[in-house]
């Protein structure tokens, strides 16, 4: 194996995919070495080799960076997960496992270190990444780890899933043949997830992933990048409190008013479980019924209903709840799980508007202080001159920052105000508005939106 830097073998193990590249760099490849792939159920074997870019060449010429892409483009267009696919020549190991040998060799060895990291970070990630070994043994065997949304996210020191947290986990699991059911980024924080192995080629049985619960990685690793946000879903709505109540079609009128009652519903689904929705009755059906014959049924009271999955975006049902008020939720394992309905959806954005809203003022105020302040010469020099920064309309977060931590520029507001400990609430404040414009499927924490107001009120009091 040749002598790697530390810096470089180790982020293999700390939120990076493995690549053809690094077998190569640890020689567990070579160049030109063949490697093939036998479709599933068939006897047809495509070969391929390794370029010394640490490519993959097929017979025809084409090249892929990843796998994957090249498995799926012999295998007519579908995808295909090329970790499991190909192997080395005819009976060799299959990439996977070179993989999983090469971060072995990675996680045992004591001179891995990184100079931004402490002890305690570096025996984090080996605990981490035994953890990972473990639940992938238990998913081989049917037994697969399960935990909340959460407690994953804590396993690597996250507390919310933004655009870097999820791309760590997501490269973390990948590397270790694992995906999420359901996918974590499209439910909420406390709905638990199971550790599930990724299906090989072909392959139907054990405890693989659900159709469809693969394909953000599989399509991260087709890209070669890490997998892209997805949004906010209607899974992320879902409330694990809540559980879907509902009567069967064979219910009478007063009980489904009951229950309506009870709970304080506008609309009770119809379901036969797990999975036969009828549709739904509401206030407005049950009316109409009753209107047109006083002794209806409550079958004549049942409507039609939207149902749509848990990881289908927000956006993307928005036309339907506008004109239905309510869409219905099929889970990762197709039953019907729960109601989203209008009211929902305006309390979502409530949450998300309030931050938002508060966050443009301060950015208003903040461009204010300095406008007023400052001429542009003094904030371009704060900000690493003209290059940095041209006008005060496009002023960033980052260069507020820079120009009131600048000890000339502070001492010119003449505020009686700590300049350390106001410059460091004023980097939260920048951290919480880039979750924010980022669209974190997550809520703003209460204490980050007490955080953004006590900001506001405080600028507010000097800028005037």
């Amino acid at each position: 194996m040749t002598a790697e830097s530390p810096r470089r073998r180790h982020p293999l193990i700390n939120g990076r995919r493995v690549r053809i590249s690094d077998l190569l760099d640890a020689e567990m490849v070579k160049p030109d070495q063949v490697l093939s792939y036998r479709l599933p159920h068939s006897d047809q074997v495509h070969k391929a080799a390794i370029t010394a870019r640490g490519r993959i060449r097929l017979s025809d010429g084409r090249e892929f960076s990843t796998p994957s892409g090249a498995a799926t483009a012999v295998n007519s267009g579908r995808a295909v997960h090329g970790w499991y696919a190909w192997r080395l020549d005819t009976t060799g190991p299959f990439l996977h496992e070179l993989r999983r040998q090469l971060l072995q060799s990675v996680a045992d060895d004591p001179t891995i270190a990184d100079e931004s990291e402490d002890p305690v970070d570096r025996e984090a990630v080996r605990r981490r990444f035994a953890m990972l070994n473990e639940a992938s043994r238990r998913a081989e065997t049917g037994d697969p780890v399960r935990l909340t949304v959460r407690e994953l996210l804590r396993l690597w020191g996250f507390e919310d899933r933004d655009r870097d947290s999820n791309q760590q986990i997501d490269a973390d699991l990948a590397n270790h043949g694992l995906v999420t059911a359901p996918e974590f980024r499209a439910v909420n924080l406390d709905r638990p997830v199971e550790l599930v192995t990724l299906p090989a080629p072909g392959d139907e049985s054990g405890s693989a992933a659900p159709a469809g619960q693969d394909t953000g990685t599989l399509q991260a690793e087709l890209t070669d990048e890490a997998s892209a946000d997805i949004g906010l879903t209607l899974g992320n709505l879902l409330s694990n409190d809540e559980l879907l109540v509902s009567v069967s079609p064979s219910a009478s009128v007063q009980q489904a008013i009951t229950i309506m009652r009870l709970n304080d519903f506008s609309q009770l689904a119809v379901l036969t479980p797990p999975n036969e929705l009828h549709g739904a009755v509401s206030w407005k059906s049950i009316a109409q019924a009753q209107h047109a014959a006083p002794d209806a049924t409550l079958g004549s009271m049942i409507t039609p209903a939207k149902v749509f999955n848990y990881d289908v975006r927000l956006l993307d049902a928005i036309a339907d709840l506008r004109r239905e008020e309510f869409v219905f939720v099929r889970d990762f394992d197709g039953t019907i799980s729960g109601i989203i309905t209008a009211a929902d959806v305006v309390q979502k954005y409530d949450e998300t508007a309030r931050p938002f809203l508060l966050i443009g003022e301060i950015d208003q105020e903040l461009r204010r202080l300095i406008q007023n302040t400052f001429d542009l010469e003094t904030a371009q020099q704060a900000c690493g001159g003209k290059k940095n920064l041209r006008s005060f309309d496009h002023m960033t977060m980052g260069q507020y920052q820079s120009v009131i931590k600048n000890p000339e520029c502070w001492q010119a507001l003449g505020w009686p105000l700590d300049r350390t400990v106001f410059i460091t609430r004023l980097d939260e404040i920048r951290q919480v508005r880039n979750r924010v414009m980022h669209f974190n499927p997550d809520p703003v924490k209460p204490a980050d939106v007490h955080r953004l107001k006590y900001f506001l009120d405080l600028i507010r009091t000097f800028n005037t």
